[in-house]
């Protein structure tokens, strides 16, 4: 295992596991930010959204966060209304 993939390793254990049903959009959300928080990337997750302090998302991290959605998407579904 190279330290990229050691790296990856201590990322994903820190993710909490939660049963896999259909999540509410407010419960989306708020695991996008949970999953963001542990990139140090200063998110919020509420009914509304997810709100991003400071400078909000760098270009660089975009590719991220897009990836962020599709996995939870996968692991839990994507609620219909954000569909």
């Amino acid at each position: 295992m190279n330290e990229a993939d050691a790296e990856v390793a201590r990322t994903l254990s820190r993710i909490p596991v939660r049963v896999p049903r259909q999540m509410t959009p407010t419960e989306y959300q708020v695991r996008v930010a949970e999953v963001l928080n542990l990139f140090d990337i200063e998110a919020v997750g509420d009914v509304t959204g997810v709100h991003y302090g400071g400078d909000g998302v760098a270009l660089e991290d975009q590719p991220l966060l897009a990836a962020i959605r599709v996995l939870i998407g996968r692991r839990f579904g994507v609620p219909d209304d954000l569909q």
